[in-house]
C-alpha cells in the first residue's frame, strides 16, 4: 500500500513537472513501472477529478491520451497561503495602521456581500438571517441560528468554526470582515458579541434594530 501511494505521488509529480501532459507509456517509462500500474492509478485520479485526459496526439509510437493535472490535482501539492496572508496583513497594518486595516476589512466584507444579495430579495428579516446562515455554511463557518437575546428581538448567528483561525489570532482586524459581510447582507449594524479567538466558546453575532 505504501509503495502504491509512493508511485501515485511520483506520478503526480511527473505531471506537475510536465504541464503539457504525458501519455501512459511516458509515465510508465519515467516511473519504471508497468503500463497497467500507471493506468490503475490514473483511473482513480481521474475519478477523483485530480487528473484529466485529452485527445490522443500523433507520435511515432503507441497512440495514447495525454494526462494532465487539474486544478484539484495541483491543490494536492503544498501551498503556503498562511505565510502569504501574514505578509500581506503585516504590510497593510504597517502602511495604514490597525484602525485603517480594520476599516478596510469591514468595507471589503460589505463589498463581498453584494454577490449574495439576490438570494435575500423578498425575504423577511428573519428569513434573511436563516439564509445568511446557509451562505456562511457554504463557506465553512459551521453556523446556526440561535435565539434572540431578548424576546421579540432578531435571531442571532453563532459560528463554531473560524475560517481565518490562524490569521485572526494575531490580526483582530480580520474579524471586521465578518461584521462587514453580515452588515451588507442584513442591511443593519452587527454586534460581535463573542469571539472564539478572544476566549469565547463560539463567534456570535447580533443584528441591531433598524434606526
Amino acid at each position: 500500500m505504501l509503495v502504491g501511494r509512493d508511485t501515485q505521488q511520483r506520478l503526480l509529480s511527473e505531471l506537475l513537472n510536465c504541464r503539457s501532459g504525458l501519455t501512459i507509456d511516458e509515465l510508465a517509462a519515467r516511473l519504471s513501472v508497468s503500463r497497467s500500474a500507471v493506468k490503475q492509478h490514473l483511473v482513480g485520479l481521474e475519478s477523483s477529478g485530480q487528473v484529466a485526459s485529452h485527445a490522443a496526439r500523433k507520435t511515432g509510437g503507441r497512440p495514447g491520451n495525454l494526462y494532465v493535472l487539474t486544478d484539484a490535482g495541483i491543490d494536492l501539492f503544498p501551498k503556503n497561503y498562511s505565510w502569504f496572508s501574514r505578509v500581506l496583513f503585516e504590510t497593510l497594518r504597517a502602511r495604514i495602521g490597525a484602525e485603517g486595516l480594520g476599516d478596510y476589512m469591514h468595507e471589503l466584507g460589505v463589498d463581498m456581500s453584494a454577490d449574495a444579495i439576490p438570494r435575500l430579495v423578498g425575504k423577511t428579516r428573519i428569513e434573511r438571517i436563516v439564509e445568511i446562515v446557509q451562505i456562511m455554511n457554504e463557506t465553512g463557518f459551521v453556523a446556526r441560528v440561535v435565539e434572540p437575546e431578548q424576546p421579540g428581538g432578531l435571531p442571532r448567528v453563532e459560528c463554531k468554526n473560524c475560517v481565518y483561525h490562524d490569521l485572526s489570532k494575531d490580526y483582530e482586524e480580520v474579524c471586521r470582515f465578518d461584521i462587514g459581510f453580515l452588515t451588507g447582507l442584513s442591511g443593519t449594524q452587527v454586534e460581535h458579541q463573542e469571539c472564539m479567538q478572544r476566549g469565547g466558546t463560539a463567534c456570535r453575532f447580533k443584528f441591531l434594530p433598524l434606526a
